[in-house]
């Protein structure tokens, strides 16, 4: 049986290709019945990505909506694995400390430091440290916090604190959407954690897939201006036009194929 998020996944990736769609064709796409799809897209509608109007369904794309996590890990996984690939590679080396984020992306790191030694990590990330439980070469040190339903990580005062115990090398945080200026999220509580780190931390690296890469932001909580982060980690090459910008701002690009 085919889960809710992959069904809804599977929407969203139509309503990219077609904004504007009927609910008919919809169905006719994706093989669901009429009333699985009726409470898909309002799943959808409630999450502030669609609305609905007689019949036909437009993805709205202005929206500072976060999805929860269970539904972002499941997106964009490939993208998500070449850019831990290049963290492990290229950013992250034996015997450092760094922070890891409450991100899905960076929830798939621990599959590519299996080379790394010595490597100690402080992070709200549950589902990174699930991963991680079993490596031997990785010391974990798991933040307090409360588990907000959906969210995968320990979040609020408690969070902060412990932050603020360490001065680790590197800070690697996500964002949900980013363009020449800075990177932005939705989440004010996801947000908070992402600064106290870049904020103790020596050096900050920052990911995201190309998908992120915006020329008009919807989301409004902006986590830092550029040059705050040293080094951006993504699974493509960016525009010219963006590279030249952070080359001017002697802030790194890494990307498959970059030197």
């Amino acid at each position: 049986m085919v889960s809710r998020d992959d069904r809804v996944l599977h929407i969203l990736k139509i309503l990219n290709k077609h904004p504007r769609i009927s609910v008919k064709r919809l169905i006719e796409l994706t093989g669901e019945s009429v009333s699985t799809m009726r409470r898909d897209l309002i799943v959808l509608e409630q999450s502030g990505k669609v609305k609905r109007t007689f019949g036909m369904v437009s993805l709205l794309e202005n929206t500072n909506i976060e999805f929860a996590s269970p539904f972002r890990y499941r997106t964009h996984v490939e993208e998500k694995k070449v850019i831990c690939r290049l963290l492990a590679r290229r950013v992250i080396k034996d015997n450092q400390a760094l922070f890891i984020d409450p991100s899905t992306t960076t929830a798939y790191l621990p599959n590519y430091l299996s080379e790394r030694q010595n490597v100690k990590v402080i992070t709200d990330n549950l589902q990174f440290a699930i991963a991680a439980n079993q490596m031997t070469n990785l010391n974990l040190f798991l933040t307090g916090g409360s588990l907000r339903p959906n969210s995968n990580s320990l979040l609020g005062n408690h969070t902060i604190q412990d932050i603020a115990m360490f001065r680790p090398q590197l800070a690697i945080v996500s964002c949900s959407t980013l363009d020449n200026t800075g990177a932005y999220i939705a989440d004010m509580d996801q947000a908070d954690v992402k600064i106290a780190m870049m904020k103790s931390a020596r050096e900050s690296i920052l990911v995201a897939d190309h998908t992120k890469f915006q020329s008009v932001n919807s989301d409004y909580i902006r986590l830092a201006s550029f040059p705050a982060w040293s080094t951006i980690v993504t699974d493509r090459a960016p525009k010219d036009q963006f590279l030249k910008h952070m080359a001017a701002l002697g802030v790194k690009v890494i990307y498959p194929g970059s030197k």
